[in-house]
C-alpha cells in the first residue's frame, strides 16, 4: 500500500463523521454538502446506514460513494467510508 495511503488512513481514525447516508440512499442535498465539507477539509469520514448495503458489497457501495463525490476512496470499515479530495492522495500536501 502507498505510504500516503497509509497516511491518510492513519489520519482517518481521528476525524469524526461529518455526514450521515441514510436507508434513502444518496440525495442531492446529501451529496451537496459532502461536497462542500470535502472541498473545505480535503479528507472526511461518512458515516452510512445498513440499508445503505443491504445485499450489495461494501466495498462496491463505498466506491460508488467515492465516484458520486468525485473523490478517491481512501477506507472502508464497517459502516464508515473516508474519502480524499480527488488528487490529494498523490499531493504532499496530506501531511498536515
Amino acid at each position: 500500500m502507498d505510504e500516503r495511503v497509509r497516511n491518510l488512513r492513519s489520519r482517518s481514525k481521528l476525524l469524526t463523521p461529518v455526514g450521515f447516508i441514510g436507508k434513502a440512499e444518496l440525495s442531492e442535498n446529501v451529496l451537496e454538502e459532502l461536497r462542500r465539507q470535502l472541498k473545505a477539509k480535503k479528507l472526511i469520514k461518512i458515516k452510512v446506514h445498513k440499508a445503505f448495503y443491504e445485499g450489495k458489497d461494501k466495498k462496491e457501495r463505498a466506491q460508488f460513494v467515492a465516484d458520486q463525490l468525485n473523490a478517491d476512496l481512501i477506507d472502508q470499515v464497517g459502516f464508515m467510508v473516508v474519502v480524499a479530495k480527488k488528487g490529494y492522495v498523490g499531493t504532499d500536501n496530506n501531511k498536515n
